[in-house]
């Protein structure tokens, strides 16, 4: 019977301090839910912050992949003009050295000539 009257007592007491808690509860609930609210305006301006930034990387990250597909066409370009320079210069210099050992060659024939009466005249 003592164990009844303590429940008898205890259950009241306990259901109305449930209750009056309650009554607080609401309230720090809706304070969580404003500071929340503010954490979660925080975390938006932070997300939009870095997905301007992702943009902005990406957007540098295409102009510098650009600029590289445009340097390696200019550099295939410039090795293909200086390759045909090359053998261009080289074919003018073989041109030159055939033309030079022929003009020596008849330079040479022309100092050995002797001149006949025939030819003086």
């Amino acid at each position: 019977m003592r164990h009844s009257s303590r429940l008898v007592i205890l259950i009241p007491l306990l259901i109305s301090t449930a209750c009056a808690g309650r009554g607080v509860e609401p309230q720090s609930l809706a304070e969580y839910r404003a500071l929340w609210a503010e954490e979660r305006r925080a975390l938006d301006e932070r997300l939009d912050q870095l997905e301007e930034r992702l943009l902005v990387d990406q957007s540098r990250v295409r102009f510098w992949i650009e600029m590289r597909d445009r340097h390696q066409s200019a550099t295939a370009v410039a090795c293909s003009t200086l390759g045909h320079h090359a053998d261009a210069i080289a074919a003018f210099e073989a041109q030159q050295r055939q033309k030079t050992a022929t003009l020596a060659k008849k330079h040479r024939v022309a100092s050995n000539f002797v001149p006949s009466e025939e030819t003086v005249r």
